[in-house]
């Protein structure tokens, strides 16, 4: 019989297969127990089985275990761990063919299981995170935003941009195009300023086309800051001839909200999107004429239009106001990294890691997470309580250190944490890119639709008149940020004098 010595040694045995082995493979759904426990050498052997799949481990209590254990264990388990560093493994673990690792390193062969069981899925490659950044410190950031966006209308300052930005890419641009480009940068950033400059002191329908036009010109100054972009204004100029790319169809159904926009394969928008890497070959040929066209999915398949609404959906910024006048699903979740396995993980390195996405509205359903074209696997609801629903899910992010680079995540001083969007127009994630379509729509409402845009104002549809009002608050402080990171290829930081970040 074992003294006392033994006893104590196994129950931290035992202790350590629960911590560090056996309730994550619990957690990932995976049937484990204890087999097998041997106080002569000190080890315990145990069996997990998952979908059919069965796979047994060791765990002993230290590397400095007699050779014939090492080789008894050969022909039940597929890998040996030990509960402390490993001391001399060589000679102690001479001759067998199995790996012999540390228990900390169990996590990352649990992943390995996982993935054999659910594949990582190839989803759209999140564009390079940003090596550089700017600081901007300003006792009002809106206006340091602009000071530096302000500074690119210089036609000198614009082409240093250019060559700043062409050097650090690798391409090799002539003086003319760098020329040539400076003076679009300094014309698109100038006719933004004047529009966003005068927006807060307009009324509501002027301010609609105001942040229309003013995004547009950004949009324009990031393209052509792009050392791949196109070399002059007169290029950009020339899509904009075969319109914005976009159209409007009031719905048969008087809602405001079910108002429809659609992407066409011609013009602005489509040229954007394809640039910024994404398909457009199913965007349509032609404008819906009616809302009854939209139900040929052959011409219009999905995510060629939506509705008002849905577009909405996708800022969550306005998160509480949306969930108070529309009934839709929103199209983000905040994703943070899961902690349940966090002492299992502890000390160890993965192509994947884990994290917990919250849906505070309870309505995002898990098929449309699911569908989703990033890299994401082994997506499983986890619980649903008063802060929402809680989905974990595997992200494979090899070639990155951290999950959070795979993905495109939106930050905004208005959310305690980074959101992660579903794309609703395009298959387009930008944030920037869904804000124009929805400044789009407005300015239609605006120019084309005045009884509809009457009734917002002061009529049976002034609830949404707060919506209006606060996704223009949000846009024009959030979109000359996210166009400064995209012009400079840079990330944006602001702070105020004094304070920390």
């Amino acid at each position: 019989m074992g003294g006392s010595g033994i006893e104590l040694r196994m129950g931290i045995l035992r202790d350590a297969a629960n911590r560090q082995i056996l309730k994550p493979l619990s957690s990932h759904g995976w049937i484990s127990t204890i087999a097998e426990e041997s106080e002569e050498g000190e080890y315990l052997v145990i069996v997990a089985e998952k979908a059919g799949k069965k796979h047994a481990v060791a765990l002993m209590y230290t590397s400095a275990t007699d050779n014939r254990h090492y080789k008894a264990l050969e022909g039940k388990v597929s890998h040996i761990f030990t509960n402390g560093q490993l001391y001399h493994v060589e000679d102690f673990a001479r001759g067998i063919s199995i790996p012999v690792s540390y228990v900390g390193d169990f996590f990352p062969l649990l992943v390995q299981w996982n993935r054999e069981l659910d594949p990582a899925k190839v989803g759209r490659k999140a564009p390079a995170p940003n090596k550089a950044f700017k600081r901007i410190v300003s006792e009002s950031p809106l206006a340091g935003i602009w000071s530096h966006l302000n500074q690119y209308s210089s036609l000198e300052l614009a082409r240093k941009l250019v060559v700043r930005r062409s050097e650090r890419d690798g391409v090799i641009l002539t003086d003319c195009q760098v020329q040539s480009k400076a003076s679009g940068i300094a014309f698109a950033l100038g006719n933004a300023a004047d529009y966003y400059k005068g927006a807060p002191h307009e009324s509501l329908n002027k301010r609609v086309l105001s942040l229309y036009y003013g995004t547009l010109s950004l949009a324009f100054a990031e393209i052509l800051a792009t050392p791949s972009g196109p070399a002059d204004l007169d290029e950009l100029e020339g899509m904009t001839k075969q319109g914005h790319g976009l159209f409007a169809l009031a719905s048969e159904t008087g809602s405001f909200g079910d108002l429809n926009v659609g992407v066409l394969a011609t013009g602005f928008f489509p040229q954007w999107v394809s640039f910024l890497g994404y398909d457009t070959s199913f965007f349509p040929k032609a404008k819906a004429k009616t809302s009854s066209d939209l139900e040929n999915t052959t011409k219009y398949p999905p995510q060629s239009f939506a509705s008002l609404s849905v577009l909405l959906s996708a800022i969550p910024e306005l998160e509480d106001l949306f969930m108070q006048v529309y009934d839709n699903e929103p199209a983000w979740v905040t994703p943070y990294i899961d902690i349940t396995d966090l002492d299992a993980q502890h000390g160890s390195s993965s192509a994947s890691s884990y994290i917990s996405l919250l849906d505070c509205s309870q309505r995002l359903s898990e098929a449309r997470i699911a569908s989703q074209n990033w890299p994401f696997a082994e997506l499983t609801k986890v619980k649903t309580s008063e802060a929402g629903s809680v989905y974990r899910v595997r992200v494979d992010h090899p070639g990155l250190d951290y999950w959070h680079e795979a993905l495109l995540l939106h930050k905004s001083p208005y959310l305690s944490s980074p959101a992660l969007i579903l794309p609703v127009l395009g298959g387009v994630q930008e944030y920037r890119v869904t804000s124009l379509a929805i400044l789009y729509s407005l300015s239609i409402l605006v120019r084309y639709m005045p009884g509809s845009w009457r009734r917002v104002e002061g009529g049976d549809w002034d609830q949404h008149l707060g919506v209006m009002r606060a996704v223009l608050d949000v846009f024009e402080r959030i979109l000359p940020q996210e166009f400064l990171e995209s012009i400079l290829g840079e990330d944006v930081y602001t702070s105020l004098p004094g304070g920390f970040g």
